[in-house]
């Protein structure tokens, strides 16, 4: 009698706790997965991996807590960021970005039981608002998957991920005809990544000629004048020095503001025949900076008009690219009272929200500046526009001792190829 009545009680519990050794296993693996951002190119590479370990989940509690392990994991590096960006008084505002970004981020894929549902939680989390802070987006492997193919490539990323998904939930089609349809459209997707990876890789992208990147070491403006100006001085030198013969030099993101008197100071040292794209933060309006990229260029360097036609001549210097989006709180954050355009007086950054392709040196030319390498859906503005060279410029002084540039340059490495498009950078560390 009590043996009889013992077993049934055994068998749940063996049966529960294999179900928490597998929960547990599926949210170790997540976690893995958001961590690999940080190495090499393997997030982009591992991330469509959280699809199934999602959609395994029996209930909604179970795929949102793989979710939610993936993205703690992957942006634990916020606070210490944060930390470095705004001062060590500011570890508790990198926590409550970090969880609160994590927890959003992870609210749709509680409801990814099915195709469509998968599809829907990928594209709502890479379009704002979710998008404003969608670090670690499984769309980027599209850009693994399809290197070249752009727009075309989501569109196959995500009849990929559909049909994969209505597999492991459902079945493959009763119907044979149905059935085939399915198969073949995987085995067709299958073909086109080896295909687009063996021509992506006997063709590489080429930045055109003339054409380089300066990486500088001159951490942040200081807000001291005549440190500042010091700073001025330096970049330019280096910059003189190192540029050599090259047509068109790519600089780092705000190097400087662009005040007349700095502004003036580096077209008169552009040499002749080179084009400068200096990153800056360029007054735009009362108590608002835009975060930049300048084109200024020596007599006989090739400039951009409003059509994005080139121009010859001149010591001018133009307003080329504007972020798309800044860094939200620290830059962009229409929502405070800016009181000038001193650093410790909170001015604030706009957001030009559409980035546009120009030509320069008679190139079609898309950049993407620092916060947007990790946006999809600025990425997916260049994806449309079809440019032929990317330019990315950074600041990495702040981000010291984080995996921030690490998760930054993966995302760009798979974006990029997608587009596949020759990449100019520029870093200032």
């Amino acid at each position: 009698m009590n043996r009889a009545m013992l077993r049934p009680r055994t068998l749940a519990a063996t049966s529960r706790s294999g179900a928490i050794r597998s929960v547990a296993t599926r949210a170790v693996l997540a976690a893995l997965l958001g961590v690999s951002w940080q190495y090499g190119h393997w997030g982009p590479i591992l991330s469509l991996t959280l699809i199934p370990l999602v959609v395994l989940g029996g209930n909604r509690r179970d795929r949102y807590g793989m979710a939610l392990a993936y993205y703690l994991a992957g942006s634990y590096v916020l606070p210490g960021g944060a930390s470095v960006f705004f001062g060590p008084g500011h570890v508790l505002e990198g926590i409550f970005l970090w969880l609160a970004s994590s927890a959003l981020l992870a609210a749709g894929w509680a409801f990814a039981d099915r195709p469509w549902k998968v599809v829907a939680a990928l594209v709502v989390d890479a379009l704002p608002p979710l998008g404003l802070f969608d670090w670690l987006s499984p769309l980027a492997s599209a850009g693994v998957l399809f290197p070249g193919a752009a727009w075309v490539g989501l569109l196959m990323l995500l009849t990929g991920v559909y049909l994969s998904v209505w597999w492991m939930t459902q079945g493959l089609p009763m119907d044979l005809k149905w059935r085939h349809v399915c198969t073949d459209t995987l085995g067709f997707l299958a073909g086109m990544a080896l295909m687009l990876n063996v021509f992506t890789a006997v063709n590489p992208a080429v930045v055109p000629k003339g054409w380089t990147g300066m990486n500088l070491h001159l951490g942040p403006i200081t807000g001291n004048v005549m440190a500042d100006m010091n700073r001025n001085q330096e970049w330019i030198r280096q910059t003189q020095a190192k540029a050599g013969h090259h047509t068109v030099v790519l600089l780092p993101e705000t190097l400087t503001t662009w005040w007349a008197g700095n502004a003036e100071e580096v077209r008169q040292a552009v040499p002749n025949g080179q084009t400068w794209l200096v990153g800056a933060s360029v007054p735009v309006g009362r108590d608002l900076l835009a975060d930049g990229i300048e084109a200024v260029h020596g007599s006989g360097g090739v400039g951009v008009d409003g059509n994005g036609k080139g121009v010859k001549g001149g010591r001018d210097g133009r307003l080329l690219f504007i972020s798309a989006f800044p860094m939200p709180v620290s830059m962009w954050h229409p929502w405070s009272q800016s009181r000038g355009y001193v650093r410790a007086d909170g001015v604030g950054y706009e957001a030009s929200w559409w980035e546009p392709v120009r030509k320069v040196d008679g190139v079609r030319t898309w950049a993407s500046i620092c916060y947007d390498q990790i946006l999809p859906w600025v990425w997916m503005e260049g994806v449309v526009q079809d440019p032929q060279v990317v330019l990315l410029t950074n600041n990495e002084w702040w981000a010291k001792g984080t995996g921030i540039p690490e998760i930054q340059r993966a995302t760009a490495w798979a974006w990029a190829r997608l587009i596949w498009a020759p990449v100019v950078e520029a870093e200032n560390s």
